[in-house]
């Protein structure tokens, strides 16, 4: 089978246009278990598990934060994160769906939606001030950016998008789009491709949202949520805290990923027991050291593909070289995608999943098999659109 435990959508940025789009696509790669993993929203789940039955493929209900932890940025310390220390990205895996927040949870969504916001708001007065003063006739406007091009909040590839396709549509003239590309990045390197929208995009990133450049404005980390709200947010709509590894070949390892026996050690005391890669940035030999060493010490393993950039891309996870999963990693990311699988439906039911709302470990190792079992039964189903019976559970045996 194909898993993909982890995909940004339009609800916070994609390659793709839609949710239909993405899963259309993925039915046509033959991905089986597909995961919606967008930033600090769940507003897409509704959609989503609406094309993930049309097309019969079981959906893994996910978000993200961008979460701090204060002591560790206070030392320069990082995790998964290599240009922000403190900074831990952790995902929620196989929330409840649909999910019913409580009030804490509905604030912690609202301010981070918030700080985002007054970030983007900063950054289009920016742009718009460097526009009238280069003489360009253009203006960014939130709500017409946010109606056109985004579904839930506006992001730095949003604005990027919005400023090429609306010079594009606006100066249909050739030589006069090209002079007013040339005039807002003080560069004509891009003459020969300004019709190649992926490159052309990255380009105003560098020129006009980058550091040093006239829209650039630094990232509200200092505002971010912390990691405990984000922990309990995750656990209070029934989910299981992932910690995203990074392991970038084209960069040095972190500090708190370069060690990962002691990375195993510091992720278990903060009760986290899921890991997820995302193997098109890691040199195979390493994702695999990593990969088996954490799946041996009983974490749940998994793979995706983010698709939170310009480019499509598979939609099925391959490693750095552009190989496949080999049978081992796709064994382990099976499993992984069935405890999710499991939990989802034992929530479903109202009973225990694979961890309780503190994030203590509920099913013992010596009955994970059964539980893997349960999430492999109802991911079959949902493959053959079998949804007539509901799968019944033991009692957990408590860790």
């Amino acid at each position: 089978m194909n898993i993909n435990t982890h995909i940004h959508t339009p609800y916070s940025f994609s390659a793709y246009e839609s949710i239909g789009e993405i899963v259309t696509a993925a039915k046509r790669e033959s991905v089986d278990v597909l995961g919606i993993n967008d930033y600090n929203t769940i507003e897409g789940h509704g959609h989503f598990a609406e094309e993930c039955s049309k097309n019969a493929i079981y959906p893994l209900f996910n978000i993200e934060f961008a979460s701090v932890i204060e002591s560790d940025k206070t030392e320069n310390l990082h995790w998964n994160d290599p240009s922000c220390a403190g900074i831990m990205h952790l995902c929620g895996k196989a929330l409840d769906f649909p999910v019913a927040f409580n009030s804490d949870s509905r604030n912690l969504i609202g301010t981070v939606w918030k700080i985002t916001q007054d970030r983007i708001w900063k950054i289009i007065t920016k742009l718009n001030e460097y526009f009238k003063s280069v003489n360009i006739e253009y203006t960014l406007d939130y709500n017409a950016l946010r109606s056109l091009y985004a579904k839930h909040a506006i992001t730095d590839w949003h604005i990027i998008r919005a400023i090429y396709w609306d010079f594009m549509s606006k100066w249909g003239d050739s030589n006069q789009l090209v002079q007013n590309f040339k005039t807002i990045l003080k560069t004509d390197a891009f003459i020969s491709d300004h019709n190649n929208a992926v490159v052309m995009q990255r380009l105003i990133r560098s020129k006009l949202l980058d550091p040093g450049s006239p829209g650039f404005v630094e990232e509200y980390y200092n505002n971010s949520v912390r990691y405990y709200e984000a922990k309990m947010l995750i656990l209070s709509t029934g989910g299981i805290p992932c910690y995203t590894l990074f392991l970038d070949s084209r960069q040095p390892l972190t500090d708190k990923e370069q060690y990962i026996d002691q990375l195993i050690n510091e992720l278990l005391l903060m009760d986290i027991r899921a890991v997820e890669f995302i193997p098109e940035r890691v040199d195979p030999l390493l994702l695999k050291k990593y990969a088996f060493r954490f799946y041996e010490k009983g974490f749940i393993v998994t793979f995706g593909t983010e698709h939170n950039q310009l480019e499509r891309q598979s939609l099925v996870p391959g490693t750095s070289n552009g190989s496949a999963l080999d049978d081992d990693l796709l064994q382990i990311g099976y499993d992984g995608a069935c405890i999710y699988a499991a939990h989802q439906e034992m929530h479903r039911q109202k009973c225990p999943g694979f961890i309780d709302d503190m994030g203590k470990r509920m099913i013992h190792p010596a009955r994970i098999r059964d539980f893997i079992r349960i999430g492999d039964d109802v991911i079959k189903r949902t493959l053959h659109h079998d949804d007539q019976h509901e799968i019944k559970w033991y009692e957990p045996t408590y860790s």
